[in-house]
């Protein structure tokens, strides 16, 4: 059994690390993006990862508390990016 908690744990840490690698990808997207939409896209991107990697968190050190942490952190960037997106919309129109 204490096996199968190793293999786990490799496994969640090697997750971490891929999503961190990923995140500076978005990162550089966001920076190099030529349009906003570009920009939009990959922020929003690197909100889901910085989600998933806190859910991963909270697997490795077994706290619950940081998986209610994503929902607020997942709905706090939903309301974020409908706003500007429809901000962006309305100044588009005028």
């Amino acid at each position: 059994m204490n096996e199968l908690a190793d293999v786990q744990r490799y496994l969640l840490t090697g997750s971490a690390v891929f999503l961190l690698i990923t995140i500076f990808c978005c990162l550089l997207r966001a920076a190099l993006g030529p349009r906003f939409t570009d920009r939009i896209t990959a922020a929003n991107m690197i909100v889901m990862k910085v989600i998933m990697l806190t859910a991963v968190l909270a697997l490795i050190i077994g706290e619950g508390y940081l998986v209610d942490i994503c929902l607020i952190y997942a709905v706090i960037n939903f309301v974020t990016v409908v706003v500007i997106l429809g901000h962006k919309e309305e100044g588009k129109n005028s």
